[in-house]
């Protein structure tokens, strides 16, 4: 389970680049990363009820939904104006990219690079290779713990195969104030196909894909047959198209979506040299000292993510920038920084604190080797 503050976190940093990414008039992308601050705000108030902030933080929440909902209405009049009602389009909740993402930005995760390059990589690239038994995988899932590459790993497969990257976020896919879902799936199923090789990566798959429940509304479950009935329709081609769903709560995956992702790929947190290694990826644009210690950084770091080891590496290098504060320096014309030091390291390693407990670890192994292949 995720703790309170990291989800608070996180949704203020959704906050923060829905309201940047309005000021650049990028609604449709505003829209989506306020869509995700609603989600995480509400999971947190259902994990983690705060009495004393519960209010606030529900106000917060019907602020959010409001801009959703005014970016909605500006889109929606907008579009009417500008487009003819024949026109194909792909809306809010779909971010298209080209990724320049590669392997080496990726700390180790050896096993989960290797099963991603034979079920996606080499079909697209060897086509020919991929008939009867050998056929394509359409379906992957990517599970396991926050922050540790799931969403690079995607986009590295999309920039090696110089596809095209169909970032869905499912809970805006499904948003009330946006309707038709079931037309929206199939629109963006026929875009991934215009446009192959095509990844379409749903990031927290299982808001789509949750086990599915008695009381659940018709209208959802008519979406969820008809996502997986345009999977089906993959699989029975040889389409270079693939959808990568990647989850935290693997758990929490419907029995038919699992069936459907028959590549279940595990993204573990990383080892001892997989720290290190994404150490070094963090610094390579920082000026370090030489007694920094890698070794004993990655040692002393078990249990961080490789999120946490970012935000690590960050608050290393903002020691010396305190420092230049602190001498009232750090408007000074041709005041230099100092290097980042070992020192800096140990005062960033008081504040920060992994974000996974064995527990947690143990969890994602134990359905590792259940469902995963």
């Amino acid at each position: 389970m995720e703790g309170s503050k990291r989800l608070r976190d996180r949704a203020s940093r959704y906050a923060k680049t829905a309201i940047k990414l309005e000021e650049e008039n990028q609604m449709k992308n505003a829209a989506l990363y306020y869509s995700r601050a609603v989600k995480t705000l509400s999971k947190m108030l259902e994990l983690h009820p705060p009495s004393n902030l519960k209010t606030i933080y529900e106000n917060r929440i019907h602020s959010y939904k409001k801009k959703i909902k005014e970016i909605v209405t500006t889109l929606e009049t907008k579009g009417k104006k500008e487009k003819s009602p024949k026109e194909d389009k792909l809306d809010e909740g779909i971010i298209v990219e080209k990724t320049d993402i590669g392997w080496d930005d990726i700390g180790n995760l050896e096993d989960a690079k290797e099963g991603l390059k034979e079920a996606s990589v080499w079909p697209i690239k060897r086509p020919d290779l991929f008939t009867g038994a050998r056929r394509p995988w359409h379906g992957i899932l990517l599970f396991g713990p926050p922050g540790c590459g799931k969403t690079l790993l995607a986009k590295a497969v999309a920039n090696n195969v110089e596809a095209t990257f169909f970032n869905i976020d499912s809970a805006i896919l499904l948003s009330k104030w946006f309707g038709e879902s079931e037309k929206r799936i199939k629109e963006l199923f026929k875009e991934a196909r215009k446009n192959r090789p095509s990844i379409i990566y749903v990031d927290e798959v299982e808001s789509l894909a949750g086990v599915r429940k008695d009381t659940e509304h018709e209208a959802m479950n008519r979406v969820k047959t008809v996502f997986l009935s345009q999977m089906d329709g993959l699989n029975s081609s040889n389409e270079s198209v693939i959808v990568i769903g990647s989850t935290n709560l693997p758990e929490k995956i419907d029995i038919a979506f699992r069936r459907r992702f028959e590549r279940r790929i595990y993204v573990p947190p990383p080892n001892e040299a997989a720290r290190k290694k994404i150490l070094r990826i963090h610094l390579r644009s920082t000026d370090i000292a030489k007694d920094v210690d890698l070794d004993h950084i990655a040692k002393r770091t078990e249990g961080f993510s490789g999120h946490d080891l970012e935000l690590l590496v960050r608050e290393a290098a903002m020691e010396p920038v305190r420092e230049l504060a602190n001498k009232q320096l750090l408007f000074k014309e041709n005041a230099e920084i100092r290097k980042v030091t070992m020192h800096d390291f140990k005062m960033a390693l008081e504040k920060r604190r992994p974000s996974l407990d064995r527990q947690e670890r143990e969890k994602y192994r134990q359905w590792a080797e259940k469902f995963a292949n």
